[in-house]
């Protein structure tokens, strides 16, 4: 474990709400790997640089799996789901995902972007019927990413109001304790418990009633391991997409240029999203990893046991990979794109989520011309505390 004092306590809260923590940007250009404090009170190595944060996500040494080894580093107050694709490593994580790939393959993706047109357009006529301001995470950006995600997985969309709830539980660090936190997960796993033995009595073309019938025909996936996809799909999918539908609004409502652009060239969207992505991506870091040995890194030596939290959203600001990198460039050349991982566990999402936000936006200035923040950016409000970020509200009007 790091032996030196820790440069801070992860995550710190954001001073502009619009940016990361000014400390996050120090330490890339002071100390890219340096030790911090987590949430919990555990020590572990922040790691900053994009060349670094690639090799942390992508190399074997540093393992997901060994998170479950006694007395390890804990970013929340629970213990993780041995069941869960997120806490896997090859190769058992390897067969899972191959199977959970079937659900986002770029097939199903394009075959789901007329339901997300059709989706955002009913949100949006119903946003029009109302006077402003809204919040727009709450009458457009969550309800579309839900419906989008519960139709590729096969959950009811009518159970939605109990999601909000679990997915607070699920990303907290430290609003909530840790009896809280395993009663929501177990509420959870019952819900998901319940839907599998109704996709088994009547199946869907979903991806849970496929992974039931290959449980039932062959054996593999276990139901635990069914229901552990189930629940992070469900969460953690949304979740992300809702963060950065509302992030790259507020970041083209105050580009007014970039957005004239788009307007004058929608073919700019598929790039558009690619920057939106990079400027907004949830969180400073992503789930912490174990070095399974020692391991030199940016200059310092990790000891093996070590907990090790790569900074996907410092990297995505590493001017060494994007000049000018706080700056919102649509048009880009380099598309390098670090927001959604790299090895094992490259989002699995990643294709959808670029359709969604890609129709949405589109969708939303087309429909909403004259849109605007309905209070000043500073204003807006950070989960700092919550394991991906996100945004409390995004209060918009029109007209």
């Amino acid at each position: 474990m790091p032996n030196d004092a820790p440069r801070f306590s992860y995550p710190v809260k954001r001073k502009d709400p619009t940016r990361p923590p000014e400390e996050y940007a120090q330490a890339l250009a002071e100390e890219p790997v340096c030790p911090i404090t987590l949430a919990t009170g555990d020590a572990a190595w922040f790691v900053t640089r994009y060349e670094d944060v690639r090799t942390v996500l992508s190399d074997r040494r540093f393992s997901r799996e060994a998170l479950f080894a006694p007395g390890t580093a804990r970013a929340q107050v629970v213990e993780p789901d041995p069941d869960s694709l997120l806490n896997m490593d090859p190769p058992r994580h390897s067969a899972l995902r191959r199977l959970a790939n079937r659900a986002f393959s770029n097939k199903r993706v394009e075959g789901l972007r007329p339901y997300i047109q059709q989706v955002a357009d009913e949100l949006l006529d119903a946003m029009g019927t109302m006077t402003g301001p809204v919040d727009l995470a709450d009458v457009y950006a969550r309800p579309l990413a839900l419906r989008v995600v519960c139709r590729a997985l096969g959950v009811p969309f009518e159970d939605h109001p109990k999601f909000g709830s679990w997915s607070d539980h699920f990303m907290s660090l430290t609003k909530y304790s840790a009896a809280e936190i395993v009663r929501a997960n177990d509420e959870m796993r019952a819900y998901f418990a319940g839907l599998v033995k109704q996709k088994r009595a009547e199946p869907g073309d979903d991806l849970i009633s496929a992974l039931v019938q290959i449980h039932d025909e062959e054996g593999a996936p276990s139901e635990a391991e069914i229901i552990g996809i189930g629940v992070l799909l469900l969460l953690a999918g949304h979740d992300t997409t809702v963060t950065v539908l509302c992030g790259g609004t507020a970041t083209l409502l105050s580009e007014p240029e970039q957005l004239a652009m788009l307007r004058a060239d929608p073919g700019l969207y598929p790039g558009a999203v690619e920057e939106l992505i990079r400027l907004n991506g949830p969180g400073g870091g992503t789930s912490i990893r174990i070095a399974t040995t020692d391991v030199e890194l940016g200059g310092r030596v990790i000891p093996a046991g070590s907990a090790v939290l790569a900074s996907v959203g410092t990297a995505s600001r590493d001017g060494a990979v994007h000049p000018d990198p706080d700056r919102c460039d649509i048009r880009r050349p380099e598309r390098t794109q670090i927001a959604f991982g790299a090895g094992p566990h490259f989002c699995i999402g990643a294709g959808l989520a670029k359709a969604e936000l890609e129709i949405s936006l589109r969708a939303l200035f087309e429909r909403f011309p004259t849109l605007r923040l309905a209070v000043c950016p500073h204003e807006l409000r950070w989960k700092d505390f919550a394991a991906l970020g996100g945004w409390e509200e995004l209060p918009v009007a029109w007209g």
